[in-house]
């Protein structure tokens, strides 16, 4: 019988065996959705037990390659259950703009709902390629690899107070990784802290702020494993892997994620000042240094956009927000007030012709964090557009989510991101 009963529990995590893997900073791995090519050949030269083996692999057939990996390291003792259940304090210590940082979360099992129930709750809309990959390889391995992320609303001031208890004691494991980030994990396994985690943690609405695909994938999992065993009683599988992060922690950190098009029409491009005076002011400026100050001092409401064949680069500034009522009539305010919309549905859209089906099926847009990047591959050719944006507030985030709705794929970029290969968690309660 399963002894599975609360939201959020403990688990015997699989982490790696030091005594053969050697050090844990050798081992883990950034998100899959952010190793490209020359990433992962970097991490499978890094170690060969490198996560990335399991969670990204290079082979063909990559599920089979991954199910049959797990299966020899585990046979191997590279990877071990951890003797007692437990939830882990992960703490981030990072600098954005010369500021020390710090951000902490619990790393738990946590039951699945739908969305629907309104507990758990998206922000962002999702690829169907992302989830059909997620889904084949957790399928195969049956083990959260990586952990979901998600802020859980609400004052918790015993939660704060157990933060800091815990934060005194030694670090299971402490490492710097690749971008300078000191990533520090601590097991929770005394009965009555982990009863406070899971007392403080069974209402309070749970935000996903990143993981989306893994989340949903989650779910699709689930459906197929009552469908082969209907069982009364909560399964591990009827469980996902989450980092919750207090959605006032101090270190709560979103970057924007800017788009670079592959490929634009040459007539739209053309004509793109004329199109988007229609609806926007649009200031034009020929120094890319002062562009980019223009563009970071002006904040939310701003748009910068660079074109093939431009000399000047431009600011968008929406004249009247009619445009957006008129632009997206089904949607909710909360969505339309959003930078990220305005570019969708009144630059994509309206001027380019891409409209969401496209852009949902991925091949022409790239997104990154990188503004230089970005502004470089347009200038090397590489690309026909940039669109740059400021980032969303969490307020922004909460607000899309309260309405229940959900804001364009790849919104948000909350930094840092969680490492894979830390924990990972087994969808059984086997050896």
């Amino acid at each position: 019988m399963s002894a599975l009963s609360k939201r959020i529990e403990p688990f015997r995590a699989l982490m790696y065996n030091r005594q053969i893997a050697g050090d844990p900073a050798q081992v883990v791995a950034p998100p899959y959705d952010l190793i490209g090519a020359a990433r992962q050949k970097q991490l499978y030269e890094r170690s060969p037990y490198n996560v990335v083996r399991l969670e990204l692999g290079r082979e063909a057939d990559r599920y089979g390659a991954a199910e049959k990996t797990l299966a020899e390291w585990l046979a191997a003792g590279v990877v071990e259950r951890s003797a007692r259940p437990a939830i882990y304090q992960y703490t981030q210590t990072f600098q954005v703009e010369g500021r020390l940082l710090h951000r902490t979360g619990f790393i738990a099992r946590v039951r699945l709902e739908e969305f629907d129930r309104g507990r758990i709750v998206p922000h962002e809309r999702t690829f169907p390629a992302a989830k059909e990959d997620r889904l084949r390889l957790l399928t195969a391995l049956q083990v959260n690899t990586s952990s979901i992320f998600a802020l859980y609303s609400g004052a918790h001031p015993e939660l704060d107070r157990l933060r800091e208890q815990v934060a005194s004691r030694e670090p299971l494991i402490d490492l710097v990784d690749d971008l300078g980030i000191r990533n520090e994990l601590r097991p929770i396994e005394a009965a009555g802290e982990i009863a406070l985690v899971q007392r403080e943690l069974e209402s309070p609405r749970l935000l996903i702020a990143d993981g989306h695909h893994r989340y949903e994938t989650a779910l699709n999992y689930r459906r197929a494993r009552r469908h082969e065993n209907a069982s009364s009683e909560p399964e591990p599988y009827d469980y996902t892997m989450m980092t919750l992060v207090a959605c006032g922690d101090p270190g709560l950190v979103i970057l924007p994620t800017h788009r670079v098009v592959k490929s634009l029409p040459a007539g739209a491009i053309a004509s793109f000042t004329r199109r988007a005076s229609e609806v926007f002011n649009v200031e034009e400026i020929a120094h890319r240094d002062t562009f980019r100050a223009r563009l970071n001092d002006s904040g939310a409401g701003a748009i910068g956009v660079t074109l093939k064949g431009s000399s000047n680069y431009l600011i968008l500034r929406l004249r009247s927000r009619s445009a957006m009522k008129a632009a997206m009539p089904g949607a909710a305010a909360e969505v339309r007030r959003l930078d990220v919309s305005v570019l969708h549905a009144l630059v994509f859209d309206r001027i380019f012709g891409l409209g969401a089906d496209e852009i949902r099926k991925g091949g022409n847009i790239e997104y990154t964090i990188e503004i230089g990047g970005a502004l470089g591959a347009v200038a090397q050719g590489h690309a026909d557009g940039a669109f740059l944006m400021n980032p969303p507030s969490i307020q922004d985030v909460e607000r899309v989510s309260d309405a229940g709705a959900t804001m364009p794929e790849k919104s948000t970029y909350f930094h840092p991101k969680l490492l894979t290969g830390l924990v990972m968690n087994p969808l059984s309660d086997g050896e």
